[in-house]
């Protein structure tokens, strides 16, 4: 299992490639997620222990290359993404997605 790795914003978005497609339903278990997960929760937000940990969203690159699985954190609209080598089926690292701050979102009714 790789060690936890958080991307650079360049080394993220280069994981892209439109159109990103939501294959939450239809995804196949690639990587052993949870191995990789569980030390970034348990560094990161460990101060939550209660936190129940799941899957919300998987997005795969228009290229078939990638896939973004979304990990929501106990931070509202934050996710944990791994990436995923969908070919190699790898882990390639991971990237702290704060929608708020990167789309200025306001918060939800004062939260």
């Amino acid at each position: 299992m790789p060690i936890p790795r958080e991307l650079s914003e360049s080394e993220y978005l280069n994981t892209f490639s439109p159109p990103m497609v939501d294959v939450t339903e239809s995804a196949e278990e690639l990587v052993d997620l949870w191995a990789y997960a569980d030390p970034i929760f348990e560094e990161l937000y460990s101060d939550h222990p209660d936190w129940e940990s799941y899957v919300q969203f998987i997005y795969e690159s228009g290229n078939g290359l990638y896939q973004h699985i979304n990990i929501p954190v106990p931070k509202d609209d934050t996710y944990l993404v791994v990436i995923v080598d969908k070919p190699n089926k790898a882990i390639v690292g991971h990237k702290i997605l704060d929608l708020r701050a990167r789309y200025s979102i306001a918060p939800r009714d004062g939260v």
